[in-house]
């Protein structure tokens, strides 16, 4: 079943729903440093719908040169791919889980391919940030030594013996990257760059 949206219509829905949860989630995680879950779900749900009843275009997707709807099956396992994107992280307690499930949102609107180069621009976005604050705030010291626990931890095969809810400096709102990650990929993909990870 298909709308009379027209694809530039579809997508400028798109656009405005992603940047609706991503303002919700900045504001949420820079006030109380957390990821809502319903957020979440929303966003999820809205990236589903929209690539579900959408104009269908060549499964061009929403950053194609001729936009279009990917599908019900390309948008869930866009959030699928998203979701195991950034998983290892959480198993590592590098990331949040409000974090990962983000990226499943932001999956379902762009779909498994497109997700993998969003996900990437997030890590840059992610460690520019945290590079930057660390010199802005002068914690190099404790943040290189974190670093060093946790390779040391993965590179001897044994339990980590950093816990980042006890030994990090003071978390910055990694909504921050994902907006950031999104808008660098989304301006790369509006020039007419490929997208960064091909299958």
């Amino acid at each position: 079943m298909q709308t009379d949206l027209t694809p530039a219509t579809w997508q400028l829905w798109c656009f405005a729903l992603l940047t609706l949860t991503m303002m919700m989630v900045l504001d949420s995680d820079l006030r109380e440093r957390r990821i809502p879950n319903a957020v979440v779900l929303l966003g999820l749900c809205a990236g589903v719908l929209l690539n579900s009843f959408g104009p269908a275009n060549g499964q061009a997707g929403l950053f194609g040169d001729f936009p279009g709807a990917l599908g019900a099956a390309q948008a869930i396992l866009g959030a699928l791919v998203g979701l195991l994107v950034f998983l290892p992280l959480y198993l590592m307690r590098a990331m949040g889980a409000g974090d990962v499930k983000l990226l499943a949102a932001l999956g379902s609107f762009v779909g498994p391919v497109e997700v993998l180069g969003v996900a990437l621009c997030i890590l840059l976005a992610g460690g520019l940030l945290a590079l930057a604050r660390m010199l802005w705030t002068h914690q190099s010291r404790q943040v290189l030594g974190n670093v060093w626990l946790v390779l040391g931890g993965m590179v001897q095969g044994g339990v980590h013996r950093f816990d980042p809810a006890t030994q990090s400096v003071e978390r910055m709102p990694y909504a921050l990257a994902f907006a950031a990650g999104l808008l660098l990929y989304g301006g790369w993909r509006s020039v007419g760059g490929m997208p960064l990870i091909g299958i």
